[in-house]
């Protein structure tokens, strides 16, 4: 009753992996794929404007997904003996870009005609996120490791003021 999504989400999307939009979608399209699907998912996206819709969000959402930076919250937050875990993760996201890119059939993301505003804006201020990620984890790990840090109140700060950075480099929350 406690556990709220929205904070669980937003922590995806500070960490940079965007896990619960994407998660699943990949094993679902190379499912069809598999089963001979490919033809038909690639007319529903020339022809079907939801279809073509949601996949444009999955589009968008994986072009500001960045695995380097989650490997990195990873090696300093994550115990070691849970560190595993994420290459289950790492496989089902190429699973859901390989089969996003046969849908669409090219091999970079918002790469249509209508798509080059979000392509530009993504590609020029995403970058511009990375240290307050990289700062932002290295906070936490210094506020894990003393809660009664004799910086206490200015590690919350910085803290503070990466989350709202990197939520407006990112153009969400989550």
């Amino acid at each position: 009753e406690t556990l709220r999504a929205i904070l669980w989400m937003f922590a995806w999307t500070q960490t940079r992996l965007q896990l619960p939009v994407w998660l699943g979608v990949g094993t679902a399209l190379s499912k069809e794929i598999e089963d001979g699907n490919l033809p038909t998912m690639q007319k529903m996206y020339a022809d079907w404007p939801f279809f073509r819709s949601t996949i444009e969000l999955l589009e968008m959402v994986l072009a500001k997904t960045n695995k380097g930076i989650s490997d990195y919250y990873e090696s300093l937050l994550v115990p070691e003996d849970l560190q595993g875990v994420s290459t289950k993760v790492w496989d089902e996201l190429e699973r859901t870009i390989t089969s996003i890119q046969k849908v669409t059939g090219r091999d970079e993301f918002l790469g249509g005609e209508g798509d080059k505003n979000s392509r530009l804006a993504i590609s020029s201020r995403v970058p511009l996120v990375d240290p307050l990620n990289v700062l932002q984890a290295n906070v936490l790990v210094r506020m894990r490791a003393d809660e009664d840090h004799p910086e206490k109140q200015e590690l919350r700060d910085a803290f503070a003021v990466t989350v709202q950075g990197v939520a407006a480099g990112m153009g969400w929350t989550g």
